[in-house]
């Protein structure tokens, strides 16, 4: 420890001597006026260049125990000090910036208690003038907000090919694969799409798929790999919609596995990240960096309606380059299914009470509307109006030489559901 005393005129004069004599990693420890003479103290952990000489290592050795806790309190102590002094002063200049600018912090204060990053609502309000009104302010930030999320137009939905669906367990992957199928069914009619899944995994995972694809008419299919998909793609009209579910990955499984890596360079596969508005802003950064290996060209938002702080999400959808297709905010298929609509979410994200976005596919009559996913007896009378592809039995033993027969008139809906899901085998897709 070298703590010096200096005496000058002014403190610019006492602060230009502790720098040139200690160095800047000086710490002022007092300051005092004595006959008109400003005196300062200082201090610097580590002995100056000018300091006395150091003592022997013998006389060290000597030197009692307490002296050595005393010195390491006091450093301690300086270092604390220090920081306390650099918060002080951080905070000071924020105090002094909010005096000056009343309206931008109120915002930047507001935006924060919403759940957006401290740095992006401080960045946001950048353009404001004070002297808008708050109203004014709001609805600019708001309308700057909105603009600033990236959207997409998806075509592939509309010219067909394969589509998959890929993200963490539990954001809804399966359930958004139905409403895009049924999308597709309401313009093109069910000969127009088939459902695939490659989710071994989960037990049960396909009962969804195939309740929907026995209530809209559409094949589901189970496949074994990635070289099945490619198989099946290979034998589809180019105008065909394959829509791919996957099975739910941790973001470890799966930036260690490069889903569809090994056939990318034999068909076009286009891939969508589901992701659930229910993540914290940490875990939703590590999911989209993780899943990187998909190579997904857009993002679906799910579950809105049960995220506490969409302004989390919001935040992190600003941080990359993927632009949002889809949002959901509810359960029910048809209903709680939107295009990507930024405005909405922004009103959501800022805590703005608006009413729920009603959503139907396009050129669907009032009355075909799917309102509870169970699918209800009323709901197979809606879907029977789609023409159903010809079904497949599944027998118990595998056989290379079954062919594709269509079920029989008299059966019912109920009889058939066993057996929308179809294993793959060559001999069955030579149809498509």
């Amino acid at each position: 420890m070298n703590v010096r005393r200096y005496q000058a005129k002014n403190m610019q004069d006492a602060m230009r001597q502790v720098r040139e004599q200690q160095g800047p990693d000086a710490v002022i420890l007092s300051s005092r006026r004595v006959d008109g003479v400003l005196e300062v103290v200082a201090a610097t952990e580590a002995p100056s260049e000018q300091a006395a000489p150091a003592r022997p290592s013998a006389s060290r050795s000597t030197r009692p125990a307490a002296v050595d806790s005393d010195l390491a309190a006091m450093r301690r102590e300086l270092r604390d000090l220090r920081s306390l002094l650099a918060q002080q002063q951080v905070l000071s200049e924020r105090d002094q910036w909010a005096v000056r600018h009343p309206l931008a912090a109120g915002i930047a204060e507001r935006l924060v208690e919403c759940g957006f990053d401290d740095g992006l609502a401080r960045s946001l309000i950048g353009g404001l003038q004070e002297d808008q009104t708050h109203d004014e302010a709001w609805s600019r930030l708001r309308t700057r907000l909105a603009a600033s999320v990236a959207t997409v137009q998806p075509s592939v939905l509309e010219r067909g090919g394969v589509l998959a669906l890929v993200g963490p367990t539990g954001a809804g992957k399966t359930t958004t694969l139905s409403r895009l199928a049924l999308h597709r069914i309401r313009r093109l009619g069910a000969d127009s799409v088939t459902l695939v899944t490659l989710d071994r995994q989960r037990i049960g995972a396909h009962k969804q798929l195939q309740a929907f694809g026995q209530m809209a008419g559409v094949p589901v299919i189970l496949l074994e790999n990635e070289r099945d998909l490619l198989s099946l793609a290979n034998r589809s009209a180019p105008d065909h919609l394959i829509l791919v579910d996957t099975e739910g990955r941790s973001a470890r499984d799966a930036a260690e596995r490069k889903l569809f890596a090994q056939i990318r360079h034999l068909v076009e596969i286009e891939t969508w990240l589901v992701i659930p508005a229910t993540h914290q802003a940490g875990v939703l950064r590590q999911v989209l960096k993780a899943f990187q290996s998909c190579e997904p060209s857009a993002l679906v938002l799910t579950k809105i309606d049960e995220s506490e702080r969409l302004g989390e999400i919001l935040s992190v959808l600003l941080e990359q380059h993927l632009g949002l297709v889809f949002q959901s905010d509810g359960q029910r298929i048809e209903e709680d299914f939107h295009k990507a609509d930024t405005a909405h979410l922004t009103r959501l994200a800022l805590g703005e009470s608006i009413p729920r976005l009603q959503s139907r596919a396009e050129n669907s009559p009032p009355s075909a509307t799917i309102e509870n996913p169970r699918f209800t007896p009323r709901d197979a009378a809606v879907l029977a109006r789609c023409e159903p592809l010809p079904r497949l039995s599944t027998p118990r033993t595998p056989n290379p030489s079954a062919q594709m027969a269509p079920a029989p008139s008299a059966m019912t809906r109920d009889s058939l559901v066993l057996e929308s899901v179809i294993p793959f085998r060559k001999s069955v897709h030579a149809a498509y």
